[in-house]
């Protein structure tokens, strides 16, 4: 065997931990509110003294790096991870889609890659080519998820002493909205060119959405395998009015949802950075979004109970920067103040709000788990208005 990894985790934790997730899922709780981390490969790097660039370096060096960052998760942060089994899967950070689609990527040692924008002009968006389903970072991942198939059959995993089978992750695109995709490509010039242009705009929005489906059905050709929610992220469109939001963003996110979402019962998942508040009558209402994943902490916990609570699934929302920088006692009371308000709602995942920093103390991501064991088991409100979809799955649990 090339690789051997063996982990070890207290049975009676993943047994809990499963319950609590399959709970939450049908909008009921077990004993607690679950934790969940959003945490990424440039938390671990550090910790194994890794550069983030060499974490790309080919498929070979990532899917080490992977069981390493993997074995640690288990064994060190308290969370509730329900899944006895290994994962990989290739990753390209939030990059993959914007190099897909022709833009520039600045790469560093010690922080993520980002997307440099390259069109200047509404005519060169104008005609702008549109990548092929294997262009790119996105054939790369055919090639890397392929690779790491091959390494996994080479590799020895025992988890708590029972051998197993490392798991390749199902390919995806990159999960960006089509908005932030056209953001990364242009810059802060779309934003008036959506006032000024909106024609050539749409335009654009509507070729990017085609391209994605193009490619995401490949993927899913290849590899045919069951999958989960389908989410995409939203970030760039935070800063936008509600018009402006249904104009431009949600007939394109709908299309997505609409294709590939329909399979799950929390299958229209979105996730926003900053301040979503103005923009929550639409992701009920219009968008008819059934979760919302680590979204940002500048949304105080009573609005988003106020808002969306009982209406779909909330996943967050701690402050990352009060993870890293505050203290146990700081992070804690946050998370009472998040579950005071979100909890009694039902379908809450507590988390970070969003993305784990770098250098984030164990004992503060401890916190959170801490909180949810002293507030102990919620009792679910009555929510008027609620979704029938959840009703259904409450009675049906």
């Amino acid at each position: 065997m090339r690789f051997s990894i063996s982990i070890d985790c207290p049975p009676e934790r993943m047994k809990a931990s499963r319950r609590r997730m399959e709970a939450v899922a049908s909008f009921r709780y077990a004993d607690r509110v679950p934790v969940s981390l959003c945490l990424l490969p440039r938390y671990f790097a550090p910790i194994f003294g890794l550069t983030y660039r060499d974490f790309f370096k080919d498929p070979e060096t990532q899917y080490y790096w992977q069981l390493q960052f993997f074995k640690y998760r288990i064994e060190n942060i308290p969370e509730d991870w329900a899944w006895p089994g290994i994962g990989v899967m290739p990753y390209f950070d939030t990059v993959m889609d914007p190099s897909v689609f022709g833009a520039e990527i600045g790469w560093s040692d010690h922080a993520p890659p980002r997307a440099i924008p390259v069109i200047k002009t509404v005519e060169e968006m104008d005609c702008y080519t549109m990548p092929e389903p294997d262009a790119g970072l996105w054939g790369t991942v055919i090639e890397w998820w392929q690779r790491m198939k091959e390494l996994a059959a080479e590799t020895k995993a025992t988890f708590n002493g029972e051998e197993i089978r490392v798991g390749v992750g199902g390919m995806n695109t990159g999960w960006l909205s089509p908005h932030m995709i056209a953001v990364d490509l242009i810059g802060e010039d779309f934003y008036w060119w959506m006032l000024e242009y909106p024609e050539a705009c749409h335009k654009f929005l509507d070729r990017i959405t085609k391209a994605i489906i193009r490619a995401e059905e490949n993927f899913r050709r290849l590899d045919p395998s069951p999958r989960g929610a389908y989410f995409l992220a939203e970030d760039s469109a935070q800063v936008m009015s509600p018009r402006l939001f249904k104009e431009f963003c949600l007939p394109y996110t709908s299309a997505l949802h609409d294709r590939f979402g329909a399979g799950s019962s929390n299958g229209r998942g979105i996730h926003m950075c900053g301040d979503s508040t103005h923009l929550h009558k639409v992701f009920v209402e219009d968008a008819r979004l059934t979760s919302f994943y680590f979204f940002g902490y500048l949304v105080p916990p009573k609005v988003a109970a106020e808002n969306l609570g009982g209406r779909m699934y909330l996943t967050g929302n701690i402050n990352p920067m009060l993870m890293l920088q505050g203290t146990k006692e700081e992070v804690k009371a946050a998370a009472h103040e998040a579950l005071k308000w979100m909890a009694p709602c039902g379908g809450f995942t507590l988390a970070d709000g969003a993305n784990v920093c770098p250098g984030t103390p164990i004992e503060n991501l401890a916190a959170l788990t801490e909180a949810s064991e002293e507030y102990g088991k919620p009792e679910i409100k009555p929510i008027p208005d609620q979704p029938a979809w959840i009703s259904e799955l409450a009675q049906a649990s």
